[in-house]
């Protein structure tokens, strides 16, 4: 049974004139979501908001032995989003799963009963055991993980999934009324380059800087820490200099 103020993934079953049912996909229960928990403003008519077979993000906010009572509208977008992300991934994970116990001739409740129970309970979910598996394999064995079980993982990993990367990007605005203020210009974004960076120019005074890597908070503080030299360096030379960061 889920907890009281869990978010659940559900996919909707029933409507009612005044509730809704859903199915919690990762439970196998069904609860209620009464019509006052669709929205934070009055519902004239709960179809607005929730259709058949649509998937939703749900908080509980009661469980019995019989029933499960659901809210939509204790659930941001932000989390909804995030909580659907995670669940999708770790759906897809579970597909990589049972290509592994067929290797072993299992059906899927005969390979979680095996490996992959254990493989949630010390890594936290299925896709962070794949990603694991991709980064830092070694820390199977030292888990004590069956070999047989974590050279399928390695194996599968390797074939199906795609370390992700990050590119973060500054935009800058330039300016030296220095004598030599196109040599300072160059200079600082040299130096930039020679740290690994890419540089380009877009239109004096704009100019581009991006990096990129699999750590999404070392790149940033990458770029962010280039950019600053950057513009102490124009300032510091008779000039004006401003940048902004996007992220991808």
């Amino acid at each position: 049974m889920p907890e009281r103020d869990e978010m659940v993934v559900c996919e909707v079953t029933r409507i009612n004139p005044n509730s809704a049912f859903a199915k919690l996909l990762e439970y196998n229960k069904t609860g209620m979501i009464h019509v006052s928990e669709v929205a934070k403003r009055w519902v004239r008519d709960i179809r607005e908001f929730v259709k058949e077979r649509q998937l939703i993000v749900c908080k509980v906010t009661r469980v019995d032995d019989r029933d499960i009572s659901l809210s939509i509208k204790k659930v941001n977008k932000n989390q909804a989003d995030r909580r659907l992300q995670e669940f999708k991934r770790e759906r897809n994970a579970e597909k990589f799963l049972v290509q592994i116990g067929k290797q072993f001739k299992k059906n899927l409740d005969e390979t979680y009963d095996e490996i992959g129970y254990e493989l949630e309970d010390k890594f936290g979910s299925l896709n962070k055991t794949f990603d694991i598996a991709l980064r830092n394999p070694d820390l199977f064995s030292e888990k004590g993980i069956d070999k047989k079980w974590a050279d399928a993982i390695v194996e599968i990993a390797k074939k199906n999934f795609v370390e992700k990367t990050y590119d973060i990007t500054a935009k800058l605005t330039l300016r030296s009324f220095a004598p030599n203020g196109t040599e300072v210009i160059q200079s600082v974004l040299k130096d930039a380059a020679d740290k690994g960076l890419d540089v380009k120019y877009i239109s004096a005074p704009k100019y581009q800087i991006t990096s990129s890597g699999k750590d999404i908070k070392t790149v940033r503080e990458q770029v962010e820490s280039a950019c600053e030299s950057i513009v102490s360096a124009i300032e510091g030379s008779d000039g004006e200099a401003s940048f902004t960061i996007e992220g991808k």
